[in-house]
Order: structure tokens, then C-alpha cells, then sequence
């Protein structure tokens, strides 16, 4: 298992927080501006939302998953030893 630096941490911190970001307030702001053309307000927004949240967890696990990979975590693949 690799140990984490300092800056190791702060280096997945702002990933974890990019991604969550990116996709939660880019998709809510996709559904405001749908819902501004549409005039479905606030329904677009909620499921703009709700599907950034989605997104954000989806992006997540797959950072999880390729740090787990990497031999970041203690988790991996158990082959019985």
C-alpha cells in the first residue's frame, strides 16, 4: 500500500471537490436555463439536481476506483492469501 502525502490528500480533496462542483452546479444551472425557456419552473432544476448528484457520485466512485488501482487504499482485490 503507497502512503499518502500531505499534498497527496489535498491533491484528491480538490478532485472530489472539483467533480461534485462541476457536475451539481453545471447541471442546476442547465436545468434553470431549460426551465426559463420551457417555463417549467422549478421542475427542470430539481431534475437538473438531482441528476448532477448522479453524476457526482458516479465520478466519485471512479476516482475511488482508480485509486484503489494505483494501491492508494487498503482495498483491492483479495486473491485468498
Amino acid at each position: 500500500m503507497t502512503q499518502l502525502t500531505p499534498m497527496g490528500l489535498v491533491k484528491i480533496l480538490g478532485q472530489v471537490t472539483a467533480i461534485m462542483v462541476i457536475s451539481i452546479v453545471g447541471s442546476a444551472v442547465a436545468g434553470l436555463i431549460l426551465d426559463r425557456m420551457l417555463g417549467t419552473s422549478p421542475l427542470l432544476a430539481l431534475i437538473g439536481l438531482a441528476a448532477g448528484t448522479v453524476i457526482a457520485a458516479f465520478g466519485i466512485r471512479l476516482l475511488i476506483r482508480s485509486g484503489v488501482r494505483r494501491g492508494l487504499t487498503g482495498g483491492g482485490h483479495s486473491d485468498g492469501s
